[in-house]
């Protein structure tokens, strides 16, 4: 629904813009895909380091987390194997019995604990991203802005969006009122020099529990323009 209202906001406002004679002559539309701009702004690859690396130390983390519990696991299960063994006498056995009861008791707070940790730190990855695709999502709307009012356009659209049909929402645009490329140009400018080796490096490091921002930034995207 929201996507079908985009689409005829779009709609609505091209005819409104080409609507009068003299209006329509000074009026000055042009095109970006955000989609590509948010994938090739070099913060975008920064934060998606950053979030593949903490996502690396969460799974450190946690690799210790189930190392301690798979060994209260095995504790529990020789205290449970002992309280069957018909070897051993009944004292013996009850005594084990006993034992493996209060062992139960430690592993099924530490699986808790193990839960607990899980959905915690995913939480908290996942949030983070939010945040980060936020902020750079609003550096780049900053920056077509301001780069629109300087240059005296009167619309800036996005063709990056879909319908609910999965139909681009402007069809066809004129190669020359794109300006992707110069938007990218502006917002990388402070690039680092040394980001190929940084970005390298984090994706041969990473984890599965990091929420990339790469493979989210399409439905983020759309989000935030609808």
């Amino acid at each position: 629904m929201k996507r079908m209202i985009a689409g005829g906001l779009v709609a609505g406002l091209l005819a409104c813009l080409a609507g009068s004679g003299a209006r329509a002559a000074d009026t000055h539309i042009v095109f970006v895909n955000m989609d590509r701009i948010f994938n090739e702004f070099y913060k975008t690859r920064l934060a998606d380091t950053q979030l593949k690396e903490q996502a690396a130390q969460v799974m450190d983390e946690r690799k210790k987390l189930q190392g301690d519990f798979e060994k209260l696991q095995g504790e529990f299960n020789k205290l449970r194997d002992d309280a069957q063994n018909t070897a051993l006498t009944e004292e013996v056995r009850s005594q084990r019995r006993t034992s493996a009861e209060e062992k139960l008791v430690e592993v099924r707070d530490y699986e808790g604990k193990v839960r607990r940790f899980d959905e915690t730190r995913r939480k908290q990855m996942e949030d983070q991203s939010r945040r980060m695709r936020k902020r750079i999502v609003d550096e780049i709307r900053d920056t077509i802005q301001t780069y629109a009012r300087n240059q005296m356009y009167s619309a800036v659209l996005d063709v990056s969006g879909q319908t609910l049909n999965g139909i681009e929402t402007v069809l066809y645009t004129e190669p020359r009122m794109d300006i992707t490329g110069e938007i990218i140009d502006v917002l990388n400018r402070g690039r680092p020099a040394d980001l190929a080796a940084k970005t390298n490096a984090a994706t041969k490091a990473s984890a599965p529990l990091a929420p990339a921002l790469l493979e989210t930034a399409p439905a983020t995207k759309k989000n935030d323009k609808k």
